[in-house]
């Protein structure tokens, strides 16, 4: 089985580190050293789309304000929790959003309130937003600027079965695999000569 395989499986490796590089980018168009500067972006968020903006569904609550004595957003008394964690984040966004939540929340929090401030629309809706906004920012803006041509809105808020079943199959199997065979590569006397059959003999 070794023979079989062990004549191909430079091939198979750098198929698959192409399919996880291809995917990752559909998930974010940011590199790790981006994640480092959120807290800049977030302040110069401006939301850019021209026009602006509009909130999908109704709603009717007082929205956050902004303290100009603390520079910060600040939610109302109306404001509801937050109707999902990081893990939701992850689910609908992909690994962007999620580390932006994980590793600077407060830093969400601002960019979730300003959105609702701006657009006087739910929490659901502006934590749907900001994920696809940390996710992919010029695609977001891009949507935001079809929409105000009068092209279909995109619920932010829905989660997709099918984006839901990627990110786990990612997580839980692909993304190990990988990691498995870069292990064997860089760690190991076998190189790139690597077999099936060392890969998955632990």
């Amino acid at each position: 089985m070794a023979n079989l395989f062990g004549g191909s499986s430079r091939c198979c490796i750098l198929v698959f580190f192409a399919s996880m590089i291809a995917t990752i980018s559909a998930f974010s168009s940011r590199s790790s050293s981006s994640i480092s500067s959120i807290s800049t972006r977030t302040q110069q968020f401006q939301l850019s789309a021209v026009p602006s903006p509009e909130r999908m569904f109704d709603y009717n609550k007082k929205p956050p304000s902004f303290n100009k004595q603390t520079s910060l957003w600040e939610p109302s008394p109306e404001t509801e929790d937050s109707p999902y964690g990081p893990w939701g984040s992850f689910l609908r966004g992909g690994p962007s959003p999620f580390l932006v939540r994980v590793l600077q929340p407060s830093e969400y929090e601002q960019a979730v309130f300003k959105y609702m401030a701006q657009t006087s629309c739910s929490r659901a809706e502006a934590q749907g937003n900001m994920d696809a906004f940390f996710n992919n920012a010029a695609d977001w803006a891009y949507q935001k600027s079809e929409e105000a041509r009068g092209r279909p809105k995109v619920d932010y808020t829905q989660l997709k079965l099918k984006d839901a079943i990627l990110v786990v199959t990612w997580a839980v199997f692909v993304t190990p695999f990988l990691g498995r065979c870069a292990y064997l590569i860089a760690a190991t006397d076998a190189g790139w000569a690597i077999t099936v059959d060392d890969i998955f003999n632990f």
